[in-house]
């Protein structure tokens, strides 16, 4: 099954498609998934269809403060967080990153997914999802997962959080 705008549905996971963003003066035709409760049915509903369309309305307005945001996660919650002991060892999984420049080199948008629930009063849920470069092989795949609620920052953790 196919949507004009969500792109192509797969059983058991969602509607995936594309959007482009520019992050960090950089543009990216970013993965977009819609997640479904297959129990509800498999169309996408109003609700994150106008979540999409929010979310996108005001990028330009979400990202500075997104950028601001992995900056400050990364500094505070993950550098040193794990990892080996040896000092040098570590500044390799560890790069200095305090600037814009810096961070869009450590970190790729990877995925938007809008979940299917939909929140009390009509809320709009949408998740961002990066790969990053530091903390050494993602074996695990753990990146970092950003959540908005209403186009504002809710969470920052990995990004397992939107699943």
């Amino acid at each position: 099954m196919t949507d004009g705008v969500f792109g192509q549905f797969e059983e058991g996971i969602g509607w995936n498609g594309k959007v482009t963003i520019l992050f960090g003066g950089r543009q990216y035709g970013t993965p977009l998934l819609i997640q479904v409760d297959e129990d509800e049915g498999t169309d996408v509903t109003d609700a994150q269809r106008k979540a999409l369309a929010c979310f996108m309305e005001k990028w330009d307005t979400i990202e500075p403060l997104l950028l601001d945001a992995l900056i400050q996660y990364y500094n505070n919650e993950e550098k040193y967080s794990y990892g080996p002991e040896d000092e040098e060892e570590a500044s390799l999984w560890w790069p200095d990153i305090s600037t814009y420049e810096e961070l869009v080199n450590a970190v790729t948008p990877e995925t938007v997914v809008i979940p299917p629930e939909t929140l009390m009063d009509g809320d709009r849920k949408v998740y961002l999802l990066f790969d990053r470069t530091w903390g050494g092989e993602d074996l695990d795949d753990n990146g970092i997962g950003v959540c908005l609620i209403n186009e504002r920052i809710s969470e920052i953790g990995y990004k397992d959080i939107a699943f």
